[in-house]
């Protein structure tokens, strides 16, 4: 197992190797991380770490004010006693600490420090072996989720990951420090960022890709939570059937779909038939949590392109290219080659889609096709409701709320003209 291979690598006390996460959103990437964590505690090593957000990852100063401020708050819960520790240990780590772990000592240490922010950042750093040693700690992890967002600027001439990368490989190869392991996760495009620092950087890392589960694992993760509760719960085969294929295999669905089950189950007195699920409900909670913040931010643009993607069915594979997209009739809605690839990237950027290789791509979130058609038919739907009855005439006259030939107006806006 993954976690086994963590569980050595802390053992060792000393190690060159770190830790990638990979895949796509609704894979259990945080649920994986917060395993890791626990077994980090295990072994007496501190969790330094966050989620990265763009603006918090999007320069040098920007990373290490992130990185600081992590720092800081881990020390406080080991010497505040949140780790668990006894109320001897916790005493006697509070009078050694001086309170040299808080963010204000660190970032007057990293100000008094000489050159560049990675400079800077190594002698902090370099510094905190002496508070691991008073925490009675191996060693500490430095663990972001979403590093997607961890990329370079050379345009801007802002390095964040580079410097990262850096900092930790040049501290691990060294003696007389603390020792440190750095756990990135996030979709599957962070691999591409990674191996754009620099040539060596993937053989830092060993990588754990987390895929969907297949269809017998995915039948006995929804039959499991199931079995305490039958009965009262009377479930059929067919319905574990139909909810196991709704998912298709991927964790955070199970969970989801899963859970949803049991909710519409109790609901109807623990009976329920395949026919009435899901419930159309369902579908409007799934695409509020999973989907609906990134569609929230594309353009109209942006969205008919989506949809294209999502209906015309480009090959059997799950990426595309925009050369495909472009001959599959995007050009008759307005899509030239060029502009193809520039919505794709744009797409990249805004979290919807990701890389696979060159010149493809994919959805990163499951799924996205369905909810896009899903999406979109709700809005024709709505805008339909409201559709203008064109070929009446207004009345004039007592009674305006009928029309000539006696029909009513469809738009109750219209009113207002």
């Amino acid at each position: 197992m993954q976690q086994d291979h963590f569980r050595r690598l802390l053992r060792q006390g000393f190690s060159t190797e770190n830790i990638l996460v990979t895949g796509l959103r609704g894979m259990g990437k945080t649920v994986f991380l917060d395993s890791l964590r626990q077994i980090s505690r295990e072994e007496r090593w501190l969790w330094v770490g966050n989620d990265l957000s763009e603006s918090s990852s999007l320069s040098e100063e920007r990373l290490t004010l992130r990185i600081l401020t992590d720092i800081a708050q881990a020390f406080s819960e080991v010497f505040g006693g949140a780790h668990g520790e006894s109320n001897a240990d916790r005493k006697e780590q509070q009078e050694h600490a001086d309170n040299s772990y808080t963010f204000e000592v660190l970032r007057a240490i990293y100000e008094r420090s000489p050159g560049l922010p990675s400079d800077k950042l190594k002698a902090v750093l370099s510094k905190l072996g002496s508070l691991v040693t008073k925490a009675r700690l191996a060693g500490i992890v430095f663990a972001y989720d979403e590093a997607q967002c961890l990329s370079d600027h050379a345009d801007s001439k802002e390095f964040p990951m580079s410097m990262l990368i850096e900092t930790i490989a040049s501290l691990q190869r060294r003696d007389g420090i603390a020792p440190y392991v750095l756990v990135l996760s996030g979709l599957p495009q962070v691999f591409d960022a990674l191996t754009e620092t620099r040539a060596y950087t993937e053989r830092m890392f060993h990588v754990m890709n987390l895929e969907r589960l297949s269809r017998e694992e995915t039948l006995a993760a929804i039959t499991t939570p199931l079995k305490p509760l039958m009965p009262p719960l009377v479930v059929s085969k067919e319905l574990i059937t139909k909810a196991a294929d709704l998912t298709g295999g991927y964790p955070y669905l199970i969970q989801f779909i899963g859970k949803e089950l049991i909710d519409q189950l109790l609901e109807n007195g623990g009976v329920l038939s395949a026919q009435n699920f899901p419930a159309p409900e369902m579908l409007d909670r799934l695409d509020a949590g999973l989907f609906a913040s990134r569609w929230n931010r594309t353009s109209d643009r942006q969205r008919t392109f989506l949809q294209f993607i999502a209906t015309a069915h480009l090959r059997d594979s799950a990426d595309f290219s925009a050369h495909e997209i472009v001959q599959a009739g995007a050009e008759a809605q307005g899509f030239t080659n060029a502009q193809a690839n520039q919505m794709l990237q744009g797409l990249c950027d805004r979290g919807l889609l990701y890389r696979t290789r060159h010149g493809r791509y994919a959805f990163t979130v499951p799924m996205s096709e369905i909810m896009i058609q899903r999406r979109m038919r709700r809005v024709q739907d709505v805008e339909e409701s409201w559709a203008v009855v064109t070929d009446v005439k207004p009345v004039v006259g007592a009674d305006a709320n009928i029309q000539a030939n006696g029909q009513r107006r469809s738009r109750g806006w219209s009113w207002f003209k």
